[in-house]
């Protein structure tokens, strides 16, 4: 028998979307549907044999400079990770202990869980209400760390500045506000780190700036968090070409200003789309619609769509069992998948 950690033993992994073989209009995973900024795609281009040769900046410093100047920090305000989803990891090594709590809602990212429970600790589950909305029992819940998205990473619901300085307030431990939708939004509440010590806020290029097969992220905290955190982080946790390709995304602020009111015109479009033909719709700030099909036959949605080339999400769990998750992709792509559901709607209409 392997000596194998009871906890590694029991765990649940976290499922992301499908990463499929053959041709798909892929909008299942929250992907950017445009390409990176044309000054990505430079400066990878101009990467040497010795940035790929030798190890890169362990520290990111000059990513962490750039960021820092985008977020209006200090760099040592800042840490770079391998995606958001490292920051995560660093967040749980440093701060949770085997027995710890962690505080989430329901439903919500579910990588915060599943992080956890590598470390031993237990999450506790705060339904949000009928109306998506932070239930009273959040506000202050017992834990060593709190999690919330915001927007919220399965719903796209984006909760209120009043509830979020509330939370700031009332959180007993650590509490990490996960902005990897906020761009969307157009609503960060990043300035309130300074306010708050016990505050980490998340941000990630994966979705707004195009580079989630490069991995760049980013948590935002006060110094001395930052130090914490850069003790556990892995040694060279972001490669060197993730590091020229976030510097050059984040400088050009214009191309992807542009980007992302594409995307949110196009998410617009689309939600009416759907209501016009009955569905139910969770309103969103994201770069994804969450919405229930008329009669509820959620799952034969998704089987009907696949079959005709659309690969969207469906999470088989009670609050979201009727709904189907739809990232936005291009106008042409949006149009497509409306005319797909349009087409099988017999095969799936009670």
């Amino acid at each position: 028998m392997l000596p194998v950690r009871p906890a590694i033993a029991a765990l649940t992994p976290y499922v992301p979307g499908e990463q499929p073989d053959g041709t798909f209009v892929k909008l299942n995973a929250n992907e950017n549907p445009y390409p990176p900024s044309p000054r990505v795609l430079e400066a990878v281009a101009r990467a040497t044999g010795d940035q790929v040769r030798l190890y890169p900046d362990a520290l990111s410093r000059a990513l962490r400079a750039v960021a820092a100047r985008a977020f209006g920090v200090g760099q040592d305000w800042v840490i770079a990770g391998n995606g958001s989803d490292d920051v995560l990891t660093m967040i749980v090594r440093t701060f949770l202990d085997p027995g710890d709590t962690i505080a989430v809602v329901d439903p919500t990212y579910t990588l915060y869980e599943t992080l956890a429970a590598m470390q031993g600790a237990h999450a506790r589950r705060y339904p949000l209400t009928e109306q998506w909305e932070l239930p009273e029992a959040f506000f202050g819940a017992p834990a060593q760390v709190t999690f919330l998205p915001n927007p919220n990473a399965q719903t796209g619901t984006l909760f209120s500045a009043a509830a979020i300085r509330r939370l700031c307030a009332a959180a007993q431990g650590v509490l990490v506000l996960d902005e990897a939708y906020a761009p969307f939004a157009g609503v960060t509440y990043l300035p309130l780190v300074r306010e708050f010590p016990h505050l980490i806020v998340l941000r990630t290029l994966s979705k707004s700036h195009a580079l989630a097969g490069l991995r760049v992220g980013f948590g935002v905290a006060q110094p001395d968090v930052i130090a914490l955190l850069m003790k556990v982080k892995d040694s060279y946790n972001l490669n060197a070409i993730s590091q020229v390709a976030g510097i050059a995304a984040l400088e050009d602020t214009r191309y992807v200003e542009e980007r992302i009111a594409a995307i949110v015109r196009t998410r617009e479009a689309f939600a009416r789309a759907l209501a016009e033909r009955g569905w139910e719709l969770v309103p969103s700030a994201a770069n994804f619609v969450l919405a229930a099909p008329p009669g509820g036959q959620a799952r034969e949605v998704v089987v009907a769509l696949e079959q005709r080339g659309y690969l969207v999400r469906h999470f088989a769990t009670p609050r979201l069992e009727r709904y189907v998750r739809f990232s936005i992709g291009t106008d042409e792509q949006m149009d497509g998948l409306v005319a797909a559901l349009d087409a099988c709607r017999a095969t799936w209409s009670p």
